[in-house]
């Protein structure tokens, strides 16, 4: 089960690339919203593959250094609201609120970030639609 939430990190991904011909304009605010919701429970994720043979320790110290920057956030916010006691251990569920207030928070950091590049860099492309324009070439000679 902990190896699904590696598939996580798939949704920057299409993110990006559906962003890139639909909406290129806001490309990296997409991109950035997208990745602080996930960067959380895959940090996670890669934290715990270390029981893989040769990459499993790679992995885990990038889960691990992942996780040192992005994980207490949620932790200690859910401590100062009084939802858990300090030092105790966590359950999946307590775990799954804490991923969620890190979403949230860092969804919005990396969603600020990309906006900012996106004013930054702006796109000059109109978008990359599949098949944009493709009607009016068919129908040019039938014009009058």
């Amino acid at each position: 089960m902990r190896e699904l939430l590696l598939l996580l990190a798939i949704v920057p991904i299409i993110t990006y690339n559906l962003t890139d011909i639909y909406l290129p304009k806001r490309k990296w605010l997409w991109t950035g919203l997208a990745l602080g919701m996930v960067v959380a429970p895959v940090s996670m994720c890669l934290l715990q593959s270390t029981h893989i043979p040769v990459i499993g320790k790679i992995l885990g110290l990038g889960g691990l250094i992942l996780n040192i920057v992005h994980g207490p956030l949620g932790y200690f916010t859910v401590v100062a609201i009084g939802i858990h006691e300090p030092g105790t251990v966590l359950s999946a569920a307590q775990l799954t609120q804490i991923n969620i207030i890190n979403g949230f928070v860092w969804g919005m950091f990396y969603g600020v970030l990309g906006y900012n590049i996106d004013l930054k860099w702006p796109s000059t492309a109109e978008g990359k639609r599949l098949f944009a324009g493709a009607g009016k070439k068919a129908m040019a000679p039938y014009r009058k």
